[in-house]
């Protein structure tokens, strides 16, 4: 009778308690326990009270309806779990969304109020800059720095603090401009324009050294299919080259004279003597280089994955931007290795199931086919590796946390440019998942498609909020053991910046949610 008499008593309060920012998405059943799709990040802590309610469908249309009351039990990054009480004869399952009886308040929105015009002081305004950079918006932290330097020009923090600032949005503007002459470069290419193509990457390197990896990729495929091209821009731009010419001559070097490469899009009919080639041949369908200039296999039931060269980069975000596990931003090498192009799909991932007799993980109603699977844990993805590996004798995997990142790294897995409706699915813009490659512009500079939202990814790793402090330099591949895996790349329901190349989070292995699936990964020797 008591639970009975709360429940009746939220259902008169309901109407006050639909406020911005108290909604929260299920995303997951466990009995009495619901998942919902917002976490710490988004202030929701242990003990937080509200209402859970049910949407109903009839001839008529769709009607809402209470059905009980949450109390939220655990609470992680992204997401938290609640328990039910329900009304007698309502059943937990058919839980949509709940209401929060209070406002939930981002962390990163928990600052103080204003002080009225005209009072602001030098401290004040160094305090906004820090909040300002926190939150990544660069120029804005400049802006207040600059007003707390005009207040206390002797202050020595608040000048570090704007020549840093002042330094981080050169590096900015210069990686905006990289990427743009990276992609200038690539439509040159796709023109058979060689010399403006590789004069381009030339000016890239310049500007951003830091980008030497794209520009050594791009310039392997340039060179291998038009080396005598390459040459006689050598000799014609030497006066002009020298100051970068040791750069170009190292990326350029050869061990022995290859073979031209193929033609994009078209299947190579030579034999494969590299290595990470050899293997992969003989096990699937179609072998050839894509858009982007990177070999890409496809297998049986549409499995298509493409190669990533290894080398050294920055994991991590840098200071002042990102999340505290994200930090400190630190150099990596990994060895080269293949990724899923996108996620695995219904089609695939149904596949898996009638072979194995497993029963077929649920699509929340938005249909099957071609969109990524939902509601798989961690050892459901680990199974299907297994499988995958038994059908073609390749030991397929999940990615490291670290192959993942080096797939997408820039800001975004697209470049520098803030996340729109035309490049991911984010921010519940399409409410639901989308079929897989539906964002073509979204893609990396290798390729892989839907690295940003549309669904959470399971990684091979244990999650540590701590792992980057003393991660390894070759190969690292998270703890050893720990209670919850990393996911990456945000889901269709999370906003910008959950969807940045560098964010981490992480969920319980057990996991089966509409917001998480996975993608594949596999070795490259």
């Amino acid at each position: 009778m008591k639970k009975m008499t709360i429940i009746m008593a939220c259902l008169i309060c309901t109407a006050l308690l639909m406020q911005a920012e108290t909604i929260a998405n299920i995303t997951g059943h466990k009995g009495q326990t619901l998942i919902i799709d917002r976490g710490s990040s988004d202030g929701v802590a242990v003990g937080m009270k509200g209402i859970v309610k049910a949407v109903y469908k009839e001839p008529g249309g769709e009607y809402t309806m209470n059905i009980g009351i949450f109390t939220v039990k655990k609470v992680l990054e992204r997401t938290s779990e609640v328990t039910v009480e329900t009304g007698k004869g309502l059943n937990p399952s058919d839980a949509r969304y709940v209401v929060f009886e209070q406002s939930l308040v981002p962390r990163e929105m928990k600052t103080e109020p204003p002080q009225p015009a005209g009072t602001h002081g030098a401290d004040w305004h160094l305090d906004q800059g820090d909040k300002a950079a926190e939150a990544s918006d660069l120029k804005a932290a400049l802006d207040h720095y600059q007003k707390a330097l005009a207040l206390d020009p002797d202050n020595l923090v608040t000048q570090e603090k704007c020549s840093q600032m002042k330094k981080a949005l050169e590096e900015g503007d210069l990686s905006e401009k990289f990427r743009d002459y990276l992609k200038k470069a690539d439509a040159h290419y796709e023109k058979n324009d060689v010399k403006f193509a590789f004069l381009y990457l030339v000016e890239a390197l310049r500007i951003y050294p830091e980008g030497k990896s794209e520009v050594r990729e791009r310039l392997d495929v340039i060179a291998s299919e038009y080396p005598q091209e390459i040459a006689a821009i050598l000799e014609e731009k030497e006066a002009d080259l020298k100051d970068i010419r040791p750069q170009l001559d190292s990326m350029l070097a050869r061990k022995a004279e290859p073979a031209p490469a193929p033609a994009r899009g078209k299947q190579e009919t030579a034999e494969f003597s590299e290595s990470h080639l050899k293997r992969i041949a003989p096990k699937c369908e179609k072998l050839s280089r894509n858009a982007q200039g990177h070999w890409e296999a496809v297998f049986a039931n549409g499995i298509a994955m493409v190669y990533i060269p290894g080398g050294e980069f920055t994991i991590g975000s840098p200071a002042r931007e990102g999340d505290a596990d994200e930090h400190p931003a630190h150099k990596v090498s990994i060895d080269g290795f293949w990724i899923g192009k996108t996620e695995v799909t219904f089609d695939q991932y149904d596949r898996f199931c009638a072979d194995t007799g497993r029963e077929k993980a649920a699509d929340e109603g938005w249909g099957r086919g071609s969109r990524p699977v939902i509601y798989v844990s961690w050892h459901d993805a680990r199974d299907f590796c297994s499988w995958l590996q038994k059908r073609t004798g390749l030991p397929f995997r999940l990615p490291s946390e670290a192959e993942w990142e080096k797939t997408s790294r820039d800001r975004y897995p697209w470049g520098g440019n803030p996340p729109a409706p035309k490049l991911a699915n984010f921010n519940k813009n399409y409410l639901k998942t989308t079929p897989v490659g539906n964002f073509p512009q979204g893609a990396s500079s290798s390729g892989v498609l839907d690295l940003a939202g549309n669904v959470w990814e399971w990684m091979a790793d244990w999650y540590s909020p701590d792992f980057y402090r003393d991660s390894p330099r070759q190969n690292p591949l998270g703890p050893e053991t720990g209670l919850v895996k990393v996911v990456r790349g945000g889901s269709w329901a999370n906003g910008a910046d959950l969807v940045r190349s560098a964010n981490r989070s992480h969920e319980d292995p057990d996991s089966k949610l509409n917001i998480l699936g996975f993608r594949l990964a596999l070795d490259g020797d």
